[in-house]
């Protein structure tokens, strides 16, 4: 088995890493200016296991080779959603020029995200959710990644995109999710994935859409005007999350929490008991994905146009993090 990695941030580099523990030949597919680079890849479990794994020369490649077993995609969700505009895209073209191995979207994406990705890859495009997060602790790509990893929320794959049983594909994805789970990452099969997804992404956007425009958790909290408008913006995306498909239970406790008498004990409480938590958030869903978090929140607001839905606050939300 050899799994290509396409896109080497913090989520590609825990999947990558901890695939290489478990024995899979991985490569990761890198711009071009990036292939002389030789730094390690190391990725440090902060829950659980605590356990630190090193992909010491991480095999960096430029383009997807004939062998091929499988394709991992974890780029940001403003490169899938240039395809949507230009199908003639970096990224489009390297997945067209591919061979036939089937590509498993742990990236972010929403319905129409998809639907481009399916058109220019022209063969197997599998939904999966994954069930790690993390960051990439220092001031630039070279850092440790720190993550975090839970039973509570496995790494899913949709189980109708994968193919019939005993298909090349579903052996493959098979073989993948047994490898990651018995090396301590549960993977599963699991129906309507891609509707979990972005019903899941839906519910949970104002909340880092609003860390972007407040430039971290202190901006939102000391913002009255910002934080009342992202609450009120998680409860018309909740809405909208729950037509689109089912939201996730850590998506629907997360959109609980937040309330205007909840949030602000709520952070002082983490800061105390888990300060790592809001650093990763920070760091995370700050300024660097705010083209990610404008390209998102135009694509749930054409979805919430589509089923009929008003959201004024959500326009506003979107408005503030442009002019942030």
């Amino acid at each position: 088995m050899h799994v290509i990695v396409l896109g080497a941030g913090a989520l590609g580099r825990i999947y990558g890493a901890r695939l290489a523990a478990a024995g899979v030949a991985v490569s990761f597919l890198v711009r071009k200016s990036r292939l002389d680079e030789t730094y390690s890849f190391v990725v440090e479990q902060v829950n659980g296991e605590k356990r630190r794994n090193v992909v010491e020369r991480p095999n960096r490649i430029a383009t997807i080779p004939n062998d091929a077993t499988l394709v991992l995609l974890t780029v940001r969700f403003d490169q899938i959603d240039r395809i949507r505009h230009d199908p003639n895209d970096e990224l489009a073209n390297l997945l067209r020029a591919a061979p036939a191995a089937p590509v498993v979207v742990l990236s972010p994406a929403l319905a129409p995200q998809l639907e481009a990705l399916k058109n220019v890859v022209g063969r197997r495009v599998v939904s999966a959710m994954p069930g790690v997060f993390g960051y990439i602790d220092d001031v630039d790509d070279r850092g440790v990644v720190r993550y975090w990893a839970t039973g509570i929320a496995p790494t899913l794959f949709d189980d109708e995109a994968s193919g019939e049983v005993h298909s090349l594909s579903r052996d493959a994805l098979e073989v993948l999710a047994r490898r990651l789970t018995n090396d301590g990452l549960p993977t599963r099969f699991e129906r309507d994935v891609a509707s979990l997804n972005a019903a899941s992404t839906t519910a949970f956007f104002p909340l880092i859409a609003a860390i972007d425009a407040g430039h971290g958790v202190d901006g939102v909290l000391g913002d009255k005007e910002l934080l009342d408008t992202a609450i009120s913006a998680a409860k018309e995306c909740e809405t909208l999350g729950k037509k689109i498909g089912k939201v996730a239970p850590w998506a629907q406790l997360l959109t609980r929490f937040i309330g205007p008498y909840t949030i602000k004990p709520g952070v002082a409480l983490a800061r105390r008991v888990a300060p790592e938590t809001v650093r990763f958030v920070e760091r995370h869903f700050g300024r660097k994905l705010h083209a990610q978090h404008l390209a998102m929140g135009d694509t749930i607001r054409e979805i919430g146009r589509e089923h009929g839905i008003d959201m004024p606050h959500l326009d506003h939300l979107l408005a503030i993090v442009r002019s942030s």
